[in-house]
């Protein structure tokens, strides 16, 4: 089992971002109220093969770092109160503007053993463009401060196809990330969301703005890079040294059962897909009421795993590859997937068309 906290506060909304968040503390101390009443009046609800402790907790935004650590700390403590708690993963994401060494001793103490920083890049021009608020002197020094409080589990986040940015200093941006102490790197391809600030400046898409051959060798090219370095691509969006690929996110493409606790939140518990409603005034008002997305049928739960297991390096493996052979198949002759001694994966043209891929599979 495991569990998802989203705490939607940001310094500011960066113009690029489609996660529900909302900038200012106008709200925080009735929000974290809320968040507490949830945590202790949510049934303890799961499934039969779920059941047993609670393996990694997500603390996720927004900016979790931009309140006071004392909010976040306390409502670990509840979760704590609330469930079966084993030797987990614990992950706290932080910007590094927002961040400072005595709020990872806080942390540390509360039982956080993982952080993932936002740095997005250590270009300044390319920070600038992506609306960010910190520099990459102040990124550096994040993870130097994570480091002397205590973290040794250390992701930081890229973003890739930024208009002005250069291969190159993708991959400068790679090597000083792992020289500071980077254990896992997230790479996100730079996507326009609708509703944004990106949206507005550049359209839907960014073809006139980033070659997208350049996009996809950035792309590539950083998975390639990092491996070279000991830093292998697990996942579709992550890269991590041995023994430090995520916990969490692996649980999201097994198709485990996780809770979802805050505005905006997505959870997966007793075959429903369930999210909270993004408005931190109505979950104040109500931190109980959810929105049913959808409830799984066995069929369902089939599809659906093939097809999360396809977003790791491993694939399907060949027990669970009986259940959706026919995809596999098509995406095979048409040159998407490829058989392993183990299963199926992506190719490296199926990593380019992987969303054409899932769509087979559900």
């Amino acid at each position: 089992m495991h569990i998802y906290v989203h705490i939607p506060f940001c310094a500011r909304k960066c113009p690029y971002c489609g996660f529900y968040s909302v900038a200012g503390k106008s709200q925080v101390k009735d929000y974290f109220g809320a968040l507490k009443k949830e945590i202790f009046e949510q049934p303890v609800i799961c499934s039969a093969e779920a059941e047993g402790d609670i393996e990694t907790i997500y603390f996720g935004g927004g900016t979790p770092s931009f309140v006071d650590a004392s909010y976040v700390c306390d409502t670990l403590s509840y979760i704590r109160e609330m469930f079966s708690i084993g030797e987990g993963e614990f992950t706290i994401e932080v910007n590094p503007n927002s961040f400072d060494e005595e709020k990872g001793r806080a942390y540390i103490e509360a039982g956080f053993n993982r952080i993932s920083i936002g740095v997005q890049s250590l270009h300044d021009d390319v920070l600038k463009t992506l609306g960010r608020l910190h520099d990459s002197e102040e990124a550096l020094k994040a993870i130097e401060a994570a480091k002397n409080a205590g973290f040794n589990n250390i992701s930081c986040d890229l973003i890739t196809g930024v208009p002005g940015q250069t291969l190159a200093g993708l991959y400068e941006d790679a090597d000083k990330l792992l020289e500071a102490g980077a254990m896992h790197i997230s790479m996100y391809s730079l996507m326009i969301e609708e509703g944004t600030e990106f949206e507005k400046r550049y359209g839907s898409r960014l073809d006139e703005y980033v070659d997208e051959d350049l996009e996809r060798q950035m792309y590539h090219g950083l998975r390639e890079h990092l491996a070279e370095r000991g830093v292998f691509p697990y996942e579709i969006s992550n890269c991590a040294r041995s023994g430090y690929e995520s916990k969490h996110n692996l649980s999201y493409w097994k198709g485990c059962e996780y809770y979802a606790f805050g505005a905006g939140a997505h959870g997966y518990l007793n075959s429903e897909r369930f999210a909270h409603p993004d408005d931190i005034a109505a979950y104040i008002a109500d931190p109980l009421m959810r929105i049913t997305e959808e409830i799984l049928t066995e069929e369902d739960k089939r599809k659906e795993r093939c097809m999360l297991a396809l977003r790791t390096a491993a694939g399907i493996d060949k027990a669970s590859a009986s259940e959706c052979m026919e995809s596999i198949k098509k995406n095979i002759e048409r040159g998407y997937l490829e058989e392993t001694p183990d299963g199926y994966r992506l190719t490296r043209d199926g990593l380019d068309f992987a969303n054409l891929v899932f769509m087979d599979f559900v």
